[in-house]
């Protein structure tokens, strides 16, 4: 008897799982950076970064991560030298 192990897992995340996985990282950011940046402007980091990383993107599996670390990266830099930020959860 021979058990079959071939797993069928896509080759990449739908478009539609990683919308609304990037939008969850949105909503982390704006936390984390409530009263050093706005909303707005997180948000327009996050989709910088993301396209930015889909472009050179060969696997797209860990585009929310990537972009949710490069993101907070750069708001960090731009936050003020004094703000006081929201532990990362």
């Amino acid at each position: 008897m021979s058990i079959n192990t071939v797993h069928h897992l896509p080759a990449a995340p739908s478009p539609l799982m990683q919308r609304h996985v990037l939008k969850r990282v949105e909503e982390t950011l704006a936390r984390r950076f409530e009263g050093v940046a706005t909303a707005e402007a997180v948000r327009a980091t996050v989709r910088e970064v993301a396209s930015e990383l889909k472009r050179s993107a060969r696997m797209t599996m860990f585009l929310p991560a990537l972009t949710e670390r490069e993101a907070a990266r750069r708001l960090q830099a731009d936050a003020p030298a004094h703000a006081p930020l929201a532990a990362a959860a």
